[in-house]
């Protein structure tokens, strides 16, 4: 799933949920339950592949909007910065930990696995979950994005 995808349900979640020691561990659910959608996906960046050209660039755009995003919704709704701040950081989290490898490559990946206990088992099971990303799966991208971009426009504040 696009990472506004995940940026925009944490929104929607710091929105609703006042409780930050619910509203964490909802988020990061959040963000596997819609990797077990069929979404989008760069079949050469499939297995931690992340030195592909397409992928680099659909992923700097993705993460330059969901940061556009995420200072839009705290400009928003400033009385909930907080809220939207650990909504957002846990919806996106799990697509986080990739961050080491897309840097540092394989010889960072092959680091992480010896030295960061569970780290390789985590990697498997967010790929595990992730069954279907193909190209087809851009319909699915757009209907959860227009959802979200519906519902919170039920939220924004009136001037």
């Amino acid at each position: 799933m696009f990472l506004v995808n995940h940026t925009l349900t944490g929104i929607a979640l710091g929105l609703t949920i006042d409780d930050p020691l619910l509203l964490a561990p909802a988020s990061v659910a959040s963000h596997l339950a819609l990797d077990v959608v069929p979404h989008f996906g760069i079949a050469e960046a499939k297995n931690a592949n992340f030195h592909v050209k397409s992928f680099i660039i659909v992923g700097s755009i993705d993460f330059a909007v969901s940061i556009a995003v995420t200072i839009g919704a705290c400009l928003l709704w400033p009385q909930r910065a907080l809220n939207l701040l650990i909504g957002i950081a846990g919806a996106c989290l799990p697509d986080l930990t990739y961050i080491p490898a897309i840097a540092f490559g394989k010889k960072g990946k092959l680091w992480l696995y010896k030295h960061v206990p569970g780290y390789e088992a985590m990697i498997r099971f967010f790929g595990r979950i992730q069954w279907y990303e193909k190209t087809p799966g851009l319909i699915t991208e757009g209907l959860w994005l227009g959802l979200m971009l519906w519902l919170l426009r039920g939220l924004l504040p009136i001037s």
